[in-house]
């Protein structure tokens, strides 16, 4: 193998003549063992062979290297090189530095079950490594030995860590040349739905075609306006592959089909969190501010995003195969308090049990984590055929007990809360850090609200009052135009809408004076910011598009981007402009497009996404190998995004800025994945004579060649509620229907989903 540092000199391909970064050279490396001839110093000598490794001597102890710099150096991250030709990769390890006379962990650079031989660590200057020295420490080796051919440090000043040479990487994005500048949704589109594709380098008017991929004639034709493309008039009869062609352009194959985003994400995004979730995940090892989800702090916003999509697609969730299996604690202080599940329960439903059971059992009491159970209690109705009803009391009781208190059990990390009592009025806005969005107790109290009300209880009111209040503040005091109040929330913009909207939606009558002129004013805003050419909500009215840039501490914005379309739908739901409906909804799609690789590097905003996405052939740069979250061997990642310097149109920029997946990137897709579905849920119920026919439309054809089923529950004559099957119409349709009998004059109801996010439709 070629030494490490003609490996680096091959960058200078990717910059222009003599602008190659060059690493350190260390002063000096020593270890906690050495095997014969294989010395710690041979880890920095600039090669990279079997024959010049670090070998550790075997133990059940940890190894360690440590490096010295031979001065005090600002670092961006390393490349390691490590194993036995193609084989024995460092399983589990830390790098760390050296500050303040001991050893710190460098938050980014900490990864379990690693099966590369080569890896770029980028160091995350949420804390500056500037030290004389660093550490690899070794937990997990193949038989306890460690190797090690190679640490390659980068300082600083040579910006971004440099990717690993093509040589070394094992998975590499694909280049930027192979992507061709007619940009869209590079998987599918929704039948039915808003389908447009931007071409940055053709000029308005240049004629566009869609065919099939195969070749053959045009199926739909027309011109290109802002340098966007609309083919939304295009809805074949099967899914087969389709592409755009304009100006000698020919874009990646997609296709379009019933439900096709749900049918290609649902399973990934319960997926996701089931591998993230903190010691029972795919990585056990304890993760600094992590309680239910790993690296998920007080603002992972999981029971908001989890509920929702169960309160909204429940058979969908129900028929998805089980993978969770319960796991006692062996520490009865991280979870236990709730008894487990029914084993036959869906997944989904196994993750809001893990969540609340999280909380209760550590006794968390920061106001966002328990504003968290509201949601858990709020759908107990809909859960309690799955979990003991032990759940509940236990969950009930201690959200009663400490909804009220304004002291956190322990200090948070990030923690922007002046009190943590969730009836207080809150007339904080948050940093774009994002934990702390406007109205983030307006949803939570509303819930709690109906609670206790099903409870009898003679205090409910004042959690509606509490909600009133806090809607009442924003309405008078969030100005839409500063980026700080939408925007610039990140991944937590989508809280203030939702609460916003469920409260005009649910309580018309009681609501604030205003609110529905706050929602559309928001409305607006988003419209007027998102008139260009990717129909791509900007950061504010002037050059900026994105809060996210060049540096590590300017992190990353994949979670507003995919959490935008839930905000989108919420107003949606409570406005009546027909043209401001239409081109709210045309906003949803394009930013899940702008997800898919309709932005302006193309790409899937997840590295993984061409081997876990259906037709994604463009997946993000890189990912994370380590990080707090140890997100790497999770499946479904949402990794990155353009940043700021990419916009308008800039991919010869390529790959800059910080990646890194985030339970809360998830999340927000979660959550825009629930409002979508019902969105497109519908209900109708029809009178036949003594029986009543029942039509469903929901997400739920996921297999374009298979008769599939949903659950609908119905009561007669004000019985009790009771499941009933509903059957698609044909192996492709978007309709379900069952029938039940009802005597003439008794009337029928029938419902899909539950509470604020379900239908429901009636008939005599």
């Amino acid at each position: 193998m070629k030494s490490a540092w003609a490996m680096m000199a091959a960058l200078g391909l990717l910059m222009p003549a003599g602008a190659a970064p060059e690493p350190l050279k260390p002063a000096g490396a020593r270890a906690s063992s050495t095997y014969e001839k294989y010395a710690a110093a041979k880890t920095v000598d600039g090669e990279v062979s079997d024959a010049s490794r670090w070998i550790s001597k075997k133990s059940d102890q940890p190894a360690w290297l440590e490096i010295s710099l031979g001065s005090t150096q600002k670092l961006a991250g390393v490349h390691l090189y490590s194993g036995y030709g193609k084989d024995t990769p460092l399983d589990s390890f830390a790098l760390q530095f050296w500050s303040g006379g001991q050893w710190q962990d460098i938050p980014s650079a900490k990864v379990a079950n690693n099966q590369e031989l080569a890896l770029a660590i980028a160091f995350d200057d949420t804390v500056p490594v500037v030290t004389d020295r660093l550490r690899l420490w070794v937990t997990k080796s193949h038989q306890g030995i460690a190797r090690v051919k190679e640490v390659v440090i980068w300082p600083a000043s040579v910006g971004d860590l440099p990717p690993l040479p093509a040589s070394a990487a094992k998975l590499q994005a694909q280049p930027q040349a192979a992507i061709p500048p007619l940009y869209l949704n590079q998987s599918g589109f929704n039948l039915g739905k808003p389908k447009r594709f931007t071409a940055p380098t053709l000029p308005d008017g240049t004629k566009f075609a869609v065919r099939p991929a195969q070749g053959g004639d045009a199926l739909l034709e027309g011109v290109l306006q802002n340098h966007v493309g609309d083919f939304s008039a295009f809805n074949p009869a099967n899914a087969q592959d389709y592409v755009v062609e304009a100006g000698g352009l020919r874009s990646v194959p997609f296709r379009v089909g019933p439900w096709w985003l749900e049918r290609v994400t649902y399973q990934g995004a319960v997926d996701f969190m089931v591998d993230s979730r903190h010691y029972v995940g795919n990585s056990r090892a304890p993760c600094k501010g992590s309680y239910g989800w790993r690296d998920d702090h007080h603002f992972g916003w999981e029971l908001h995003t989890l509920v929702p999509q169960w309160l909204s697609n429940p058979s969908a969730y129900e028929r998805m195969p089980r993978q969770v299996k319960y796991e006692r604690a062996k520490d009865p202080k991280l979870w236990g308090k709730l008894e487990p599940y029914r084993e036959d329960a869906p997944d989904l439903v196994k993750l809001i049990h893990w969540g609340a059971d999280v909380i209760v059992t550590e006794e968390l009491t920061h106001e966002l984590i328990k504003a968290q159970l509201a949601y858990f209690l709020y759908a107990w109705p809909t859960l309690q055929r799955h979990l003991p009803e032990q759940n509940y009391r236990v969950v009930r009781d201690y959200a009663f007990a400490h909804w009220t208190g304004d002291k956190a059990d322990r200090k948070y990390p990030y923690d922007e809360s002046p009190e943590h009592n969730l009836l207080a009025l809150k007339t904080k806005v948050g940093t774009t850090k994002g934990a702390y969005p406007p109205g983030f107790s307006i949803e939570p109290n509303l819930l709690m609200f109906e609670v206790a009300r099903r409870e009898q209880r003679p205090d409910a009111e004042r959690f509606f009052e509490a909600a009133h209040k806090q809607a009442a503040w924003l309405i008078a005091n969030l100005d839409w135009n500063e980026p700080l109040t939408t925007k610039g929330q990140r991944m937590s913009e989508f809280i203030t809408l939702t609460g916003l909207g469920h409260f005009l939606r649910v309580y018309p009558d009681r609501a604030p004076p205003g609110l529905a002129a706050k929602i559309a004013a928001w409305a607006q805003v988003v419209i007027r910011r998102s008139s260009n050419m990717w129909d791509f909500r900007k950061l504010d009215d002037g050059a900026k598009w994105t809060p996210m840039g060049e540096k590590p501490t300017m992190w990353n914005e994949p979670g507003n981007v995919l959490g935008l379309p839930a905000a989108l739908l919420a107003a949606r739901e409570v406005l009546t402009d027909a043209a401001t409906r239409a081109r709210l909804e045309e906003l949803v799609y394009a930013h899940f497009d702008n997800g898919f690789g309709r932005n302006p590097v193309g790409r899937h905003f997840s590295f993984d996404a061409p081997r876990e996405i259906e037709g994604v052939e463009f997946g993000w740069f890189k990912f994370l190998p380590g990080g707090i979250g140890q997100l790497a061997a999770a499946r479904f990642v949402i990794d990155g995004s353009p940043k700021d310097g990419h916009y308008p149109y800039h991919p010869e920029k390529g790959d800059f800025g910080w990646t890194e997946g985030w339970v809360q990137f998830n999340a927000a897709f979660d959550i825009s994945l629930a409002w979508l579905a019902f969105a497109e849920t519908q209900l109708a119920l029809t009178r036949e004579g003594d029986e009543v026919a029942i039509r469903l439309r929901a997400p739920l054809n996921f297999d374009y060649t298979k008769v599939e089923t949903g659950t609908v529950q119905v009561r007669v004559g004000g019985g009790a509620w009771q499941p009933l099957t509903v059957t698609e119409e044909s192996a492709s349709s978007f309709f379900l229907s069952g029938r039940v009998k009802a005597p003439p004059g008794a009337a029928v109801e029938a419902a899909y989903g539950f509470g604020y996010l379900g239908r429901n439709a009636k008939v005599k």
